[in-house]
């Protein structure tokens, strides 16, 4: 028997490319409701992310990184809405002690009473009871409550705990933590807000909210005004159910800003309650912060931007040079801020002149000397106020403090050290180059502008910017900073424009420093 093999013999034929069967996303890419089902996604995440946290935050999220001047200001608000009114309350058998706001009858609550710094700054004012929701006034003192009376930076606000706080203007959620001191705290960066001292200018600022129960905002959230952040309440250092309201100056070394360390207290023998009752750096709470409930009462209308068409010629000509110009500009910039600033005072001592006298007369001063002004590009504007009975300089000064009241400046009274210092001067080069630290030296000088090197101050000198930016290393000077009537301080540009710097608590400014490639 023949066995057959079932093997075939011969050529098989494999193509080299196998084909495939498509992909199912080849079929659904053919089809519409695949496309719209897509986009829809898309528009419904957009329009999410859009929606509760605006355009800013989208492109925050897109790009990777903050952008400030998508940011529009549209107003600011108090931090409080409603409050109870208290003695209406207390008729009920309410109590702010024992009491939250959700126990408080709707029918009794009330709009925030407007801030009157008039009121305020009496001292003999029950502040914090009855109606009155203004425990503490702007550096106030925990004793009477009456502004200026101290160095507390804020404003304190009675209210029961639980109370919704919003945010005061549109801005970024910059710090929220809990400390000893504050309790439970958010720090809010408001940029391209009008300035309080002049409000055709805008400028960046830092509201502060403290001692509360509840957090509902994280940091790097972006909210807008008068959305609810937090409820009030009395955690930290709190005597009572509270809210600490306040605003900094972007200039101020640190947010939230207070006027003194620690140290500083203990080295003058004060707590912290007796070193704010006692006013301790009071001059550094208006150099750095601001009145916040007037602030957020002004509600500055927003700065229009005006368009500039520059018409060119096409003709040559010789120009001056770069240098040649800055100058130019500088000491154009110069006589108007001296000219600005000399009508200012000038119009507030017109108009404080009474009061002035009246808050010099309850310190016990018998005497006020005419305030001497001066507007040359070498010497501050200052006024000076002696008192004979202490025998001791006090240099005042006001800024204009934003209000919807009668009552919209602030003075400032910053105690110097018996003996000649009068002012101080400001050295540099002329030049930067902006590519390393810049050396700056501090003098300080008697009234005939000799150097004086026996003494030194017995408050810090702070640095900043009338014109251009840069960073101070260190951004005070100490007393013991001083050797031989003499202090070095480093100063890093930013950018290319001119630099102007000014000394604080004297005002004074410093030559043009320009842009130098070479």
């Amino acid at each position: 028997m023949q066995l057959r093999s079932s093997k075939k013999f011969g050529f098989h034929i494999i193509p080299l490319l196998r084909k495939r069967e498509p992909h199912a996303f080849h079929y659904l890419k053919q089809q519409w409701s695949f496309w719209i089902a897509a986009f829809s996604i898309m528009a419904f995440v957009m329009g999410n992310m859009v929606g509760q946290h605006g355009w800013y935050a989208f492109w925050a999220s897109v790009l990777g990184e903050f952008d400030d001047s998508l940011i529009v200001y549209t107003g600011t608000v108090a931090p409080i809405e409603k409050v109870p009114d208290y003695e209406k309350w207390a008729s009920y058998g309410g109590d702010i002690e024992e009491h939250t706001f959700r126990q408080v009858p709707d029918e009794i609550l009330v709009d925030i009473p407007r801030y009157q710094s008039a009121q305020q700054k009496q001292a003999n004012r029950l502040h914090g009871q009855g109606n009155d929701v203004y425990s503490v006034g702007y550096l106030g003192s925990y004793d009477t409550g009456a502004e200026g009376d101290g160095s507390h930076p804020g404003v304190d606000i009675r209210v029961p705990e639980g109370t919704p706080v919003i945010a005061m203007a549109n801005g970024i959620v910059t710090r929220v933590y809990t400390d000893e001191g504050f309790g439970k705290t958010i720090v809010i960066r408001h940029p391209n807000v009008p300035d309080p001292i002049d409000h055709k200018k805008t400028t960046t600022l830092y509201s502060v909210y403290a001692h509360l129960s509840a957090i509902y905002v994280t940091e790097e959230t972006i909210v807008h005004k008068a959305v609810h952040i937090a409820d009030s309440g009395q955690t930290g250092f709190a005597s009572g159910p509270h809210l600490h309201f306040q605003v900094d100056r972007k200039e101020a070394p640190w947010h939230p800003y207070w006027p003194f360390t620690g140290e500083e207290a203990r080295k003058e023998g004060l707590t912290l309650a007796s070193a704010v009752n006692a006013g301790l750096f009071k001059a550094r709470g208006y150099l750095y912060t601001v009145n916040p409930v007037l602030y957020a009462q002004a509600s500055y209308e927003p700065i229009e931007e005006e368009t500039v068409i520059v018409a060119k010629t096409t003709k040559p000509k010789e120009e001056p040079t770069i240098i040649e110009k800055v100058k130019t500009n500088v000491v154009k910039l110069l006589e108007a801020v001296a000219a600005r600033r000399s009508d200012r005072v000038a119009q507030m001592l017109a108009r404080r002149d009474e009061r002035m006298r009246m808050r010099l007369v309850r310190r016990g001063i018998d005497e006020v000397e005419k305030v001497a002004l001066s507007t040359s590009q070498s010497e501050n504007v200052s006024e000076v106020v002696k008192e004979n009975a202490a025998e001791e300089k006090v240099i005042v000064s006001e800024d204009t403090v934003a209000s919807a009241s009668a009552d919209v400046s602030t003075v400032l009274e910053i105690k110097e050290q018996s003996g000649n210092i009068s002012s101080v001067f400001i050295h540099h080069d002329g030049t930067f180059s902006g590519r390393d630290w810049e050396t700056v030296r501090i003098s300080l000088v008697d009234a005939q502008g000799k150097t004086v090197t026996s003494k030194a101050p017995d408050f810090d000198i702070f640095l900043r910017t009338e014109y251009g930016e840069a960073e101070f290393n260190p951004p005070s000077i100490s007393p013991i900073d001083f050797s031989n009537g003499e202090a070095t301080v480093k100063m890093l540009p930013r950018g290319r424009r001119t630099v102007i710097i000014q000394a604080q608590p004297f005002g004074v400014l410093s030559g043009p420093m320009v842009y130098s490639d070479s």
